[in-house]
């Protein structure tokens, strides 16, 4: 099955934002940017209980192309620090994300009954 482009620009738009929500641990890395604000590459993978390295970096990576995280680099002597954080089009997801959760739960009630 082919992955749908979220740049084409006739997808719908509730299409594009869930083809990038739906992906594994994109959510979380959300919240713990939320939560936590600037995060080190390090300090995210110990926050993030179960996710690869390579995992990390990849979602990160997608997050970074749409918008929704930001690297900001910090270089002290001879060495450069990283930090990753929401752009302003991320922390608009989050209220987003909160009722997407809320929603979730009501769900998982239902099924276990």
């Amino acid at each position: 099955m082919e992955e749908k482009n979220i740049h084409d620009s006739r997808s719908c738009p509730v299409e594009v934002i869930a083809i990038i929500l739906g992906k594994k641990w994109i959510p979380t890395i959300i919240f713990s940017l939320y939560e936590h604000g600037e995060l080190r590459l390090g300090e995210m993978l110990k926050k993030l209980d179960g996710c690869s390295k390579k995992m990390l970096i990849q979602q990160l990576t997608t997050l970074m192309d749409a918008h929704i995280v930001q690297n900001k680099k910090i270089f002290k002597n001879n060495t450069v620090e990283s930090y990753y954080y929401l752009s302003h089009y991320g922390k608009k997801l989050i209220p987003v994300l909160k009722n997407i959760k809320l929603l979730g739960c009501e769900y998982q009630k239902i099924e276990n009954e």
